[in-house]
């Protein structure tokens, strides 16, 4: 069953399936979505390994429980990793973890909307593991786009499918280093929408307006306000307020915080009041109560 089951959802080579240290093996697969973006969630008790091929896709993978593998190099975690194009070893055991599909054609064309060249095929960054603000970013995406690609919502239309598959390549695409085949890893992205994006993730900690956005990347308020909804689906101030709270979550449960108002001022939030509504509101606890370890 199980081996069926990884078989039909992935390209894979020489799979292999075992319990693990003698243990009785279970294992339970989902997957919702569509053509052009799905999610699949996987849990096992055992061991599953062999090769695998990323095919028409881009995947990436986050280990939530247990332990695991791609290409020989153990994975943290909670730290998406992308699986890159060709075969590729990989070994799961005793786990939990979430793959994402997303349309490379898509991922394409919107990298080259935020890159400022001409639709190619990408490179991406040998084994990135993302963090700090562009690790945010990628789980501000899977926020916003899972509740519909996992159906809670209702069923999706076709333009909301289309706009959801994007939001999914610029998160992506803002979590991990990539460039067009051939041009080389230090091409840099040229477009007004880029620079406004690397002025966002580089200044989380200050407090910023549109117009520091709009001058830092050359653009009017307007054009900042549209291209921000057609990439990421929201304005550039909600996108930057997400990303500031799911820091300020990482670090309230490290268990390495110093105190509630410590972390506002690091992720730049520093109206106590606000910042805890919002945190609530966002993730239904009281900033204070996860500090504390209330569950």
């Amino acid at each position: 069953m199980a081996r069926d089951a990884v078989a039909r959802t992935h390209l894979t080579h020489g799979l292999q399936v075992s319990a693990l240290d003698g243990a009785a093996f279970a294992f339970e697969e989902t997957l919702t979505g569509t053509q052009l973006l799905s999610v699949e969630s996987t849990r096992c008790s055992g061991i599953v390994r062999g090769e695998v091929e990323s095919g028409g896709d881009v995947i990436v993978v986050w280990l939530k429980s247990g332990c695991g593998a791609v290409d020989g190099k153990p994975l943290l975690r909670g730290r998406p990793v992308l699986y890159r194009e060709g075969r590729q070893s990989f070994r799961w055991a005793g786990f939990q973890k979430d793959v994402m599909r997303i349309d490379r054609a898509t991922v394409e064309q919107v990298a080259a909307e935020r890159g400022g060249w001409n639709p190619a095929p990408l490179e991406f960054k040998p084994h990135h593991v993302p963090e700090g603000a562009p690790l945010a970013a990628w789980w501000l995406v899977v926020r916003a786009i899972a509740p519909e690609i996992l159906g809670s919502t209702g069923p999706v239309s076709l333009e909301r499918e289309q706009e959801l598959v994007r939001f999914a390549a610029a998160g992506l695409l803002t979590a991990v280093p990539h460039w067009p085949v051939g041009q080389g890893r230090e091409a840099p992205a040229r477009t007004r929408l880029a620079k406004a994006e690397a002025f966002l993730l580089d200044h989380i900690a200050e407090r910023i307006s549109v117009d520091d956005v709009t001058q830092a990347a050359g653009m009017s308020v307007r054009g900042l306000q549209g291209a921000f909804q057609r990439i990421h689906g929201v304005s550039p101030l909600f996108y930057l307020k997400g990303i500031r709270l799911l820091l300020a979550r990482e670090q309230l449960e490290s268990g390495e915080a110093e105190s509630v108002a410590a972390v506002a001022r690091s992720v730049g939030l520093t109206h106590l009041g606000r910042f805890a509504a919002s945190y609530k509101a966002e993730f239904g606890q009281l900033p204070g109560d996860v500090l504390r370890g209330i569950a």
